[in-house]
């Protein structure tokens, strides 16, 4: 087969960051970028210098993808309108889960962007190998590691950096420390995050509470046996402070999680290679609506203070076979099985009896086994297909609440609740096929079509009792389970162009997907479900219960650039995608972006840098009339990053200097997929849509030897 030039493009002005985005148009099996493998269509975001934001915010410098903000270190990843665990997340192999059923410690948000080695976005269709349940896509976060070194003379290394925010007085500092020979390597890591409440107009008005305290720790050590083999071991420990989560009913108190895992490689023979992954997850989670805000609705006799206490346990294992010469092609082979147990309880210090049994050991167990092949079929067409069958198993313990003491229609929906059949199986099958066709040297083609599937969340089928326990859909509304949910299934068809020529390039993409049991809150007609909301959300508009619709999705995004010469560049993303429901009421889905893109001006001499990017969005007027979505406005900004890098001296060389302004102008500006305000703010009004933040200077430094 032919092989394209691989190109890269460089995306540098964001908060507190540069970032580098390169995407790959080589057709070889395998691509090495910063030591992770990739494939073709996929996209690598490697952030150099990071800020004091969530890496999931790196996400917007990918074609198709974006984020739903609802706090400062809580923004769930979006590709192409889906959002939340129909999204697969991966952090250094291992799928781990949020503590909290809201998801304020969201799976991208585990290794803080200073400590992030790259983020892999599949584009388009996932291969199956990608995970189970990847039925909207699929993400890769690798966090920095030691490496091994060429010779039995220790070598150490390391990196360390720091920076600065105004809009936010945000603060970080942390590094990586290794030590490693041919045969050990060991390494140790940590980074504090802190930030205030961040302004959104001038020095005048701020988002509260949106105040932010991250601490993590890191440790790992990995041994080389014999050559072909390694064995390593990682711990890491992420611990949150107070921070606001003003979109959601609660802000967080703390979260602490431990997270333990150990990985096995080796080449058995020539053409089969083995990897083994085994990890575990433990994390407690509390949540308070009085620590940083006040309460929704003080004095009198309906005091309505509240906390909540979360826990999570959670492992699982993957075993992979990877054989080679099959066929003229790579078949992997492999089994991966997790188990996740969740448990939530609401109580109010001011009323020691009350209590809501939120979720009590809601239980969610996946065993699956794959097998996928990559080859060449024909002279310049590769294909790439895949199988995955997972079986699904759910269930939960029996829940009480002190208000069906009180109140009969709460105690009618816990005694249905409990007395219904909770344990729950669904079989998923998926298959995704792939082909890609070197038309000449400089065009690529690819077309692709997948069945995929996703099992209802442990909050879609066992919230038992309306509240806002929803996995973040923060919407300002209450929601009630299902457990007799259909899991979701996903038809998807995607073509794609990818052009490259003496600097320039151009990568569209075209995608319909239609979901068969489409999982949406519709409004619900049960009476003790309404009479128990009415109670816990006065005057609210209504209760929505999780239900199965059908939907669909399309759109278009692509990737184009130009290198003028050898020190300026252009390089531009776009995304459109809409969503409607598909089964007879006339609807839109919730939270889908409208179109959006980035054009960004690169220069580089030397060892200086400077780039200027316009980010804007056109009005969404296609909002879910169902989640009583609102309209929003369309808006334009501009960025400005400078970055030296001098080389005048050998110890010089690891330091990186990073000076930046977002948002010049100092534009009020909101993104559609932001959160609606639910904190009591003299700035910003409840029922608001979040704004974005205003003018923002920062500085950064890191230095790497």
């Amino acid at each position: 087969m032919k092989k394209s030039t691989i190109r890269q493009l460089v995306i540098s002005t964001m908060v507190g960051a540069s970032c580098q985005v390169a995407a790959e148009t080589n057709l070889l099996p395998t691509i090495t970028i910063e030591g992770q493998g990739t494939r073709p269509g996929q996209v690598a975001v490697t952030p150099e210098s990071g800020g004091a934001l969530d890496s999931a915010l790196l996400l917007k410098r990918v074609p198709g993808g974006n984020v739903n903000r609802n706090g400062p270190l809580t923004n769930l990843p979006q590709y192409r309108g889906l959002f939340g665990n129909r999204i697969g997340v991966r952090v250094d192999g291992v799928s781990i889960q949020e503590v909290g059923p809201n998801a304020m410690d969201t799976r991208s948000s585990a290794v803080p962007k200073t400590q992030v080695k790259s983020i892999k976005v599949y584009r388009g269709i996932a291969p199956v190998s990608a995970g189970m349940e990847t039925l909207g896509g699929a993400i890769e976060i690798n966090s920095r590691r030691s490496q091994f070194a060429e010779s039995v003379t220790p070598e150490f290394h390391g990196m360390v950096n720091a920076g600065y925010s105004w809009v936010d007085f945000g603060r970080y500092y942390g590094g990586t420390l290794g030590l490693s020979n041919d045969r050990h390597r060991v390494n140790a890591g940590g980074n504090i995050e802190k930030g205030n409440n961040y302004k959104f107009r001038g020095d005048k008005k701020s988002v509260r509470p949106s105040q932010y305290d991250r601490e993590v720790f890191s440790a790992g050590y990995g041994f080389k046996p014999a050559d072909g083999h390694e064995i390593s071991v990682d711990y890491d420990f992420k611990d949150t402070g107070h921070t606001g989560t003003p979109s959601l009913p609660m802000d967080i108190e703390y979260i602490r999680t431990n997270i333990a895992s150990i990985r096995y490689t080796g080449k058995l023979t020539d053409n089969l290679d083995i990897l083994f992954r085994g990890f575990f997850n433990r994390g407690r989670h509390g949540m308070s609506n009085h620590l940083l805000r006040p309460a929704p609705r003080p004095g009198g006799g309906a005091q309505r203070f509240r906390e909540a206490t979360t826990k999570l346990q959670s492992g699982g294992f993957n075993l992979h076979f990877l054989m080679s010469d099959i066929q003229g092609g790579n078949l992997t082979v492999g089994f991966d099985g997790d188990t996740t147990i969740n448990d939530a309880v609401i109580s109010d210090f001011t009323n020691p009896m009350f209590f809501i049994d939120n979720f009590v050991n809601s239980t969610k167990n996946r065993w699956s086994g794959f097998a996928e092949w990559n080859g060449d079929i024909a002279e310049n067409l590769n294909m790439e297909i895949g199988f995955r069958y997972a079986h699904v198993q759910m269930n939960t313990d029996r829940v009480d609440t002190i208000l069906a003491r009180i109140r009969p229609p709460a105690a009618a929906l816990r005694d249905r609740f409990n007395n219904s059949d909770r344990s729950k199986n669904d079989n998923l099958f998926d298959a995704a096929a792939v082909f890609r066709y070197t038309a000449s040297d400089t065009l690529d083609l690819e077309f692709g079509a997948a069945r995929k599937t996703r099992a209802p969340s442990y909050q879609e089928r066992y919230l038992w009792i309306p509240l806002e326990a929803t996995g973040g859909l923060a919407d300002g509304r209450i929601y009630v389970g299902d457990p007799s949910l259909d899991h979701e299934k996903s038809y998807q068809v995607e073509m794609g162009v990818d052009w490259h020529d003496h600097g320039a390039y151009f990568a569209p993409r075209a995608f319909y997907r239609y979901v068969i049991d489409y999982i949406q809150g519709l409004p619900s007609t049960d009476q003790a479900t309404n009479m128990v909301a009415g109670v816990i959300q006065p005057n609210g508009p209504g209760p929505l219960q999780f239900s199965n619709i059908d939907a669909h999705l399309w759109g278009v995004d692509l990737e184009t650039g130009y290198a003028i010469n050898d020190n300026f560049r252009i390089d531009a993303i776009l995304s459109y995608v809409r969503g409607k429901r598909a089964d007879g009421d006339e609807d839109n889905l919730y939270r889908i972006a409208p179109l959006n893109g980035r054009v960004s001006f690169t220069y580089e001499y030397t060892d200086w840098l400077a780039a200027l990017t316009y980010v804007g969005a056109m009005k969404q007027e296609h909002t879910a009339n169902f989640n009583g979505e609102r309209e929003t406005s369309g808006y334009s900004i501009l960025n400005l990053y400078t970055q030296y890098r001098p080389s005048f001296h050998d110890y010089a060389e690891g330091i990186t200097v990073g000076v930046g302004v977002d948002n010049i102008i100092g534009t009020q500006y909101t993104d559609h997929l932001n959160g609606i305000n639910r904190a009591g703010n003299p700035d910003l009004a409840r029922g608001r849509r979040i704004p974005n933040p205003g003018r923002n200077v920062y500085v950064t430094l890191r230095y790497d030897w």
